[in-house]
């Protein structure tokens, strides 16, 4: 699949590993749907990379079916009544989404049980899974309903779309019951939403990053997360999306998740 002349949806868009990606979705002449709960943001990033290139409907919560489906809608509209090549590209379609969004922690509001009231209480559980899992799940589905949809085969293979979700090394290993049970479950589902949506021609795989040098490196309090075997630093966001292309492009990465982590093990 090409990236050039197609549109993808990028939650977390707004910053971190998202922003990295819409960036490089531009950069192959493609175009970019910004879902963030962070209107600012998403708003800055389309000055600064074009809005002939990245839409952003505002403040967007992954986990609401609404707000999702009007983004999905606003963004394919735009980008159609502002496509100059009309005659020679009827209508630009949506090709995929590479799903980033995500919490680590639940709000501050929301208490955990126990000594200092520092053990994950349910109710910090089901709001972490809520937004990482149910939010990753609800965007995949929309964005799958709407190539089944419109969508005519791209290629040989019969290729409609392409969804990446991210899940994380912490998922992988064991750590952090809230976020890291939401990465295991993202990574759980790989495989059988691929096999699901196979006869539909669209592929499904998940990143699993390390530390990367994003905002979201700093969320937890005291913590230092380590580095990689080797190299021995962080990861730079555009290692993550150089990957996001590379499977976008290579149709046969389906149904695994890919550790991106430098040999780093939880």
């Amino acid at each position: 699949m090409h990236l050039q002349g197609n549109i993808f949806v990028v939650t977390g868009g707004a910053s971190g590993l998202g922003h990295q990606v819409v960036k490089s979705i531009v950069e192959q002449d493609g175009y970019a749907i910004i879902m963030d709960i962070n209107a600012t943001g998403a708003n800055k990033a389309v000055q600064s990379l074009g809005s002939d290139k990245v839409y952003s409907s505002g403040s967007v919560d992954v986990t609401s079916e609404e707000q999702v489906q009007r983004a999905i809608k606003g963004g394919l509209s735009y980008f159609n009544s502002n496509n100059k090549d009309k005659e020679s590209v009827p209508s630009l379609l949506l090709a995929g989404a590479v799903l980033c969004s995500g919490i680590v922690l639940s709000p501050q509001k929301i208490q955990g049980y126990g000594p200092d009231k520092h053990l994950t209480s349910y109710s910090q559980f089901k709001h972490v899974l809520s937004v990482n899992l149910l939010g990753t799940y609800n965007v995949a589905q929309q964005v799958a309903q709407t190539i089944i949809e419109n969508n005519k085969p791209l290629d040989e293979d019969g290729e409609r779309g392409i969804i990446i979700t991210t899940s994380s090394m912490l998922g992988l290993d064991g750590t952090l019951v809230g976020y890291g049970t939401s990465k295991a479950g993202i990574a759980g589902m790989t495989l059988p939403l691929a096999r699901e949506l196979a006869s539909f021609g669209i592929r499904v795989m998940s990143i699993a990053p390390g530390p990367f040098e994003t905002p979201m490196k700093n969320v937890l309090p005291g913590a230092n997360p380590p580095v990689s075997l080797f190299p021995k630093r962080h990861g730079y966001p555009h290692e993550f999306s150089d990957l996001v292309l590379q499977i976008i492009t290579n149709p046969m990465l389906n149904g695994s998740v890919i550790r991106l982590d430098g040999g780093l093990r939880g």
